[in-house]
């Protein structure tokens, strides 16, 4: 049993053709079929049974289809990590993404990533923009998904993946709750509460009054969810963002778009990650994470 043949026959089971098969694996059309007979021979079942100008698969070719395909799998994440010792590669991924972003993009590419890699660990931490970029400087993470509040830098990748809505939310017994949108002149008589550690408290604090013009008083929760909570006792307002336009949302906590002079406020988001430490499982991550934007797009 070669391992061309799996290869060949994994082609034929995806492509449900003979023809695309041979095109996958850039081979001839007759390549494809003989080495799928001979694979038939060897087992001694057939594999695939004709019916005139098409063919099916028969019950043991498909439970030999995805075992195969499971082989195989398993071959290529063994070569890979073979591979990367060899060549002196990471052999863990640690990836920072932004607490105040609310998406399924960053989860979907963690469990996309693990399961191409099962045993690659991948470790995820998320905090405030910088903290991320702290542990980045300090290589505590290997990449960061969050927001642009610097200008970019050309020693680092900078990969746009999408522009975030920004919202506030607000208890149902706040004043504003019913407004359809918010500036943040509006906002001025509440408390803004912002999702920061402690030694970020004052960091996060001035980029919210400097460069967003927020002049209240704040507050600070440790968590997303400590935040709703606060927010749920009518003790303020949260500063969210959304990948989507969604309006005005929720009962208990309601989401209202944030406004200026142009329209709803947006933020850039971006991954980022030292050229200089680039390797070929961050490259991957930042492709796969690319692509769950794309998706949506």
């Amino acid at each position: 049993m070669e391992l061309r043949q799996l290869q060949y026959f994994r082609a034929v089971c995806e492509t449900g053709s003979f023809t695309h098969a041979a095109d996958t694996c850039y081979v001839s059309q007759s390549a494809v079929s003989q080495q799928v007979k001979a694979l038939e021979t060897e087992l001694g079942f057939a594999l695939t049974e004709r019916q005139g100008r098409s063919f099916q698969l028969t019950p043991a070719g498909k439970l030999f289809g995805r075992k195969v395909a499971d082989i195989l799998d398993a071959l290529e994440n063994l070569r890979f990590e073979a591979e990367g010792v060899a060549n002196g590669w990471a052999t863990t991924l640690s990836v920072g993404y932004l607490n105040r972003y609310e998406g399924w993009e960053v989860q979907a590419a963690v469990a996309a990533f693990a399961a191409r890699h099962p045993h690659i660990p991948i470790n995820t931490m998320s905090g405030s923009h910088d903290t991320l970029y702290h542990c980045l400087r300090d290589g505590t993470a290997d990449m960061l998904f969050s927001d642009r509040r610097r200008a970019l830098n050309d020693a680092y990748v900078n990969l746009h993946l999408v522009d975030g809505w920004q919202y506030v939310e607000v208890s149902e017994a706040s004043d504003v709750a019913w407004a359809s949108e918010l500036r943040v002149a509006d906002l001025r008589h509440l408390p803004c509460i912002l999702m920061a550690t402690e030694d970020q408290q004052d960091v996060e604090a001035e980029h919210y009054h400097d460069v967003l013009g927020f002049s209240n008083d704040f507050l600070f929760a440790r968590s997303r969810e400590e935040g709703r909570m606060m927010v749920a006792g009518n003790r303020g307002f949260m500063p969210v963002e959304m990948r989507e336009q969604t309006g005005r949302t929720g009962s208990i906590i309601r989401r209202i778009p944030l406004v200026g002079q142009n329209g709803q406020l947006k933020s850039e988001y971006y991954a980022y990650w030292p050229k200089d430490r680039e390797n070929v499982l961050i490259r991957e991550f930042g492709d796969i994470l690319q692509g769950m934007f794309e998706s949506e797009g």
